[in-house]
């Protein structure tokens, strides 16, 4: 299980109301917990998820709600397995500071992805008719 599954998995567990349909309104969910439901249901409509989770935030932090627990570390590991570690970083730490009991993990993902090497740049491609002049 990726540590982020076992994250997100108590964060849905966390929206759950012991008091059958009643609304939990401490966070911004958002959808949040269908988005992660959905997400590991259909991986393959990953670009929807990670939209939602964006608009999840954007939202939440606009208008001066709370970001509910794994939703930013969740952000955090989508942005950082596109090779965006730095931006990645950012979320992490978010999710550490916004919610310290995920600190010890937040800070294994911060460390592991600041070691993360830039993806590597894609080789310019040189057309055949430059080769051949140059043998010229």
């Amino acid at each position: 299980m990726r540590p982020l599954q076992a994250l997100g998995a108590l964060a849905v567990l966390a929206g759950l109301s012991p008091f059958g349909c009643a609304q939990n309104t401490m966070y911004r969910w958002g959808g949040y917990d269908q988005a992660l439901y959905d997400h590991y249901k259909n991986p393959q409509r990953r670009e929807e998820y990670v939209a939602k989770l964006s608009g999840i935030i954007q939202a939440a932090e606009q208008n001066g709600g709370v970001v509910p627990p794994g939703c930013y570390a969740e952000y955090g590991w989508a942005l950082y397995e596109e090779g965006r570690a730095a931006e990645a970083v950012v979320y992490f730490e978010k999710e550490s500071k916004r919610w310290p009991e995920s600190r010890p993990l937040m800070e294994k993902l911060i460390r592991n992805a600041s070691r993360a090497k830039a993806p590597p740049a894609a080789a310019a491609v040189v057309p055949a008719s430059a080769v051949e002049e140059g043998k010229k």
